[in-house]
């Protein structure tokens, strides 16, 4: 038989919403029963139902379910609140969980099914050992006939031997039986291992049937342990039904007065939502008249203000024009008036009289002037004006920005609380809906649960049968093992009456016995395997049990997180309550800010409109100054222009004149030119002679002081040059020195030349690696002292050129450094006066020459070649060092 795994349908099925769990219940997984199905299928799943059941049944119930009678605790606890975020998320949670969960139920149903299917096997393994010990039954029985026939024979064999031991002779008979003792003998000691054999058997068959009997005990026990359940399961299905019917009529009663409430709060609602829009439409009204008001009255001002500015501007340009002309004017007067000077001073006799009238003219002039200056000071001040007025327009304008940006906020608040209402209403619409399928759900769940009770009926009563069954197979079970008993104590008896018999048939029954003791062999390995297999089976139903017992611990810890899901569900309801409240509350405090900032903005509206009309004023009392500085520019241009035409009437009479009098005075012109030129002159001289009166009026007091010190600094000069002059002999001498020096110096290069190619020979009958290497460093060496003296004339041609410019130059005496204390003859100057001089001493090259005069002298006087050498090699390197450390460049 094979086992066959139906589809299961609690864990295939889906369902429309999440079950509604309650602690202190349980709901048992719906199996089909089939008359195929094993019965130890249905006795695993009871087991595991039972176990669940017996831990969630110690739990105490909680107080929500204590507290179920009383609608008004019901009111406050249950809420139809939207589903947030989190709550989905730990629905989503908990679904995966159970999915997870019926995924392991369902592996565990094919375990046991598989389990079951190893268990009929081994019943079926069992019978058919039960066959083969009845044949072996059969086979003994058999034997044991065929053993009385044989004793039979053995009877008639006797009674014939002693008819022949009558007729033949004693010895051979008694040889005969001698053989026939040895060989029962022999028979009956193999006949004794065959008893202790069967002894061993009959004990290892007794502790088997001990251990049947006391599965059966087991099997009893957990019948009447299955018994007792299914009458506490019977006892709590009947409380489960009339608690159901409790909350039924609880959610009937409840479910009426939260529709009521609801429907109560909506209408109210909608009362006051209605009169709040209407208010707000009738102050958007206000707010579009009134701002349609202003907008209209500012755009008027604007264009006031703009003609007006415009005109201005026009006016203020023409005055530019006309101030441009009358400077114009005013530079041509003057070009004349300078004509007018020019010819006054040649023209002596008309003097006083042109005096008198340029006097007039500049006093009339500077009357101009002054006109001149306060029309444009009255135009300074009017653009200020201007400005002032362009900046309060800016003023009022960015002022009229800043509401129309109040008023569009304004519109957006608006906006954002009718958004918020809608948002409301649809919250509520959502709750409504919520509630409804939250009651039709409540009502398939109650349905589902009718179902599933009458389910457990129905399975309470295939169990019952199942039962039955189980105990009709028990008590198969023990008429069989009463057989077995009555059936071994019968083979014992016959096997005691076969021993005698078997004494002779024992050397033909031998190989039989073989056979059967290889089969008690199997059969034993059999029972060895079985049990191993019954303590694998045990072990794994103890597994089992714990796996149960952890997931009935998991179902309670979700039943748990269910209930806590249920209280934020409720506390988030209220806290949504509460926050409706408060966006009343919002609502209220921001229709009165709204309110308070019209007043404001009405405010503000009447203090603009006060604003506009004193700038009105501001802009007439300008006008009309600006007109009465029109005005007055006219009046003076007109006094102007009379002013600009009699002097160019009189201009032309005096040109008139004047063209007279050149004929007459062209001889004058030049008499008077030198006469002029005589008294530019004069006037000069006299400036100059002013000047030295007043530097002499002014230094009269310093003049003394200031002789001294020219007095001193003469001295000192004189001094200084007298100094001077025996260093510029002894400069000249330097410089002679110097190049004859040089002069000196290639002779003694080539000199040092010759010594070292004699030196170099001298060394020819020492080691030639030596030799090699002391040219190489006389090599370098020469080679240095080459580049060291073309540095040195370089710097010489230098020198040179220098000397050269400063005797060309003329000698300049600073007034203030002329007579320091640094030319004094003890005290040694901070600069040499030229390269290599030091306090009359000679140069550093000098010294070198005296140096290498001395080294030749030595030389001659030793007589050896190496001495010199070395002197003229050292007597360079300090040459050049002491040249390095002193500073060429310095004069």
């Amino acid at each position: 038989l094979h086992f066959t795994v139906y589809s299961v349908k609690r864990f295939n099925t889906s369902h429309g919403c999440y079950p509604f769990y309650c602690p202190g219940t349980f709901l048992f997984s719906v199996y089909p029963l089939l008359p195929s199905h094993p019965v130890s299928f249905l006795v695993c799943h009871l087991k595991v139902a039972l176990c669940l059941f017996a831990d969630v049944g110690s739990q105490p119930l909680p107080e929500t379910e204590k507290n179920l009678t009383s609608p008004a605790s019901a009111r406050r606890n249950l809420g139809f609140s939207t589903p947030n975020c989190q709550v989905d998320v730990t629905l989503t949670l908990e679904l995966k969980k159970r999915q997870m969960l019926e995924k392991e139920v369902r592996c565990l149903v094919q375990q046991r099914g598989e389990q079951d299917k190893r268990l009929h096997s081994l019943e079926e393994e069992m019978k058919r050992i039960e066959s083969k010990l009845s044949a072996a039954v059969r086979e003994k029985t058999s034997q044991a006939s065929n053993m009385a026939s044989m004793e039979r024979q053995l009877a008639d064999l006797h009674k014939a031997n002693e008819l022949l031991k009558t007729k033949f002779s004693d010895d051979g008979t008694k040889k005969k039986i001698n053989s026939l003792c040895l060989e029962l003998l022999e028979v009956k000691n193999k006949a004794d291992a065959k008893d202790k054999e069967l002894s061993y058997l009959q004990i290892n068959l007794e502790g088997k049937v001990k251990i049947l009997q006391a599965d059966l005990e087991a099997s009893r026990s957990s019948v009447t342990a299955l018994q007792e359940r299914n009458g506490s399961l019977e006892e709590m299905h009947q409380e489960t039904k009339i608690h159901s019917e409790d909350l039924e009529r609880e959610m009937d009663k409840f479910h009426a007065e939260v529709i009521n409430e609801l429907r109560e709060n909506n209408q109210a609602l909608q009362e006051y939502l209605d009169c709040a829009n209407e208010r707000i439409q009738h102050l958007q009204t206000e707010l579009s008249l009134k701002v349609e008001k202003y907008e209209s009255k500012l755009g008027q001002v604007s264009m006031d203000l703009e003609a007006k500015y415009q005109a201005a501007q026009a006016k203020r340009q023409e005055v530019e024009a006309d101030l441009q002309e009358m400077q114009s004017n005013l530079n041509q007067s003057t070009k004349y008036v300078s004509e007018l000077h020019g010819k006054l001073i040649e023209i002596e006799q008309e003097r006083a009289t042109f005096a008198e009238d340029k006097a007039e003219m500049e006093k009339r002039l500077l009357q101009c002037t002054e006109d001149l200056r306060n029309l444009t000071e009255q135009s300074d001040s009017f653009k200020e004006e201007m400005r002032q007025s362009e900046e309060r327009q800016l003023q009022k304008e960015n002022k009229m920005i800043d509401l129309r940006e109040k008023e569009k906020l304004l519109c957006e608040q608006i906006k954002e609380v009718t958004e918020k209402y809608q948002q409301v209403q649809k919250e509520k619409g959502s709750l409504v809906a919520e509630s409804n399928e939250k009651e039709q759900c409540l009502a398939q769940e109650l349905e589902l649960e009718k179902e599933k009770s009458s389910q457990v009926e129905q399975r309470c009563q295939a169990l019952q049968q199942e039962q039955d069954e189980l105990l009709i197979s028990s008590r198969k079970d023990k008429e069989m093992v009463e057989s077995l008993s009555q059936q071994l104590e019968i083979f014992q008896g016959a096997m005691a009456e076969e021993k005698e018999l078997l004494q002779e048939k024992l050397g033909t029954m031998l190989d039989e016995l073989e056979k059967l003791q290889a089969k008690e062999m199997e059969a034993e390995e059999v029972l060895k395997c079985l049990e191993q297999e019954t303590k694998q089976k045990t072990r794994e139903l103890d597994e089992v049990k714990a796996q149960l017992s952890s997931k009935s611990a998991e179902f309670e810890k979700v039943i748990e997180s269910y209930n806590r899901t249920i209280s934020k569900l409720r506390e988030e309801h209220s806290s949504s309550l509460r926050k409706l409240g408060d966006i009343e509350i919002e609502f209220q405090s921001y229709k009165e800010s709204v309110s308070e900032k019209m007043a404001v903005l009405q405010e503000e509206s009447s203090r603009l409109q006060s604003d506009i009309a004193q700038l009105q004023r501001q802009l007439q009392d300008k006008q009309q100054q600006l007109t009465d500085s029109q005005a007055s520019q006219e009046k003076a241009k007109e006094e102007y222009a009379r002013m600009l035409l009699g002097a160019q009437t009189k201009l032309a009479h005096r040109e008139a004149e004047v063209r007279k009098v050149e004929h007459v005075h062209n001889v004058t012109i030049t008499q008077l030119q030198v006469e002029l030129q005589e008294s530019h002159t004069r006037y000069r001289e006299l400036e100059a002679a002013e000047r030295d009166s007043r530097k002499v009026a002014v230094d009269e007091d310093t003049r003394p002081q200031l002789l001294a010190e020219v007095q001193k600094w003469q001295i000192l000069y004189e001094e200084l040059h007298n100094k001077v002059k025996p260093f510029q002999e002894q400069l000249d001498a330097f410089e002679r020195e110097r190049s004859s020096l040089l002069n000196e110096r290639g002779a003694t290069q080539e000199e040092l030349q010759k010594l070292s190619v004699a030196y170099t020979k001298l060394l020819g009958h020492q080691n030639q690696r030596q030799k090699i290497k002391h040219v190489m460093k006389l090599k370098v060496e020469n080679g240095q002292l080459k580049q060291e003296v073309a540095k040195l004339r370089f710097q010489l041609s230098k020198d040179k050129q220098k000397g050269k410019r400063l005797q060309e130059q003329p000698v300049k005496v600073h007034s203030v450094k002329a007579f320091q204390s640094i030319a004094k003859e003890n005290v040694a100057p901070l600069t040499p006066l030229r390269e290599g001089v030091e306090n009359g001493r000679f140069p550093n090259s000098e010294a070198l020459a005296v140096t290498q005069w001395q080294a030749s002298h030595l030389n001659k006087q030793a007589g050896g070649w190496e001495w010199g050498v070395r002197l003229c090699t050292m007597t360079q390197q300090r040459t050049l060092e002491q040249e390095e450390r002193l500073p060429l460049s310095k004069v």
